[in-house]
């Protein structure tokens, strides 16, 4: 997959068949230089999502948690969601 780069100009003229097409990133050019990328909403949630994984995925207090979960679960325990998520704020 290569990588899609557009002037801002050309993005002005067709904006509404570019947002209908959106398949990969676009990265929009102007002068010459990458100011900003379109990319669909769907794949952006997605990356956020990966992204916040990742962090809580480098926490150690989050991984000892989340290991502690597995070991629970395998032993039948269980808590509720409730407790959960008031632990956390939710």
């Amino acid at each position: 997959m290569g990588i899609s780069t557009m002037p801002v100009s050309d993005l002005r003229k067709n904006i509404n068949a570019i947002l209908y097409r959106l398949a990969r990133p676009i990265f929009v050019t102007q002068h010459g230089r990458v100011k900003a990328v379109l990319l669909d909403i769907e794949r952006y949630n997605e990356m956020l999502d990966d992204l916040e994984d990742m962090r809580e995925a480098c926490d150690p207090e989050i991984r000892g948690e989340a290991a502690g979960a597995r070991e629970a679960r395998k032993r039948g325990e269980t808590v509720p969601l409730g407790e959960v998520l008031e632990k956390h704020g939710l």
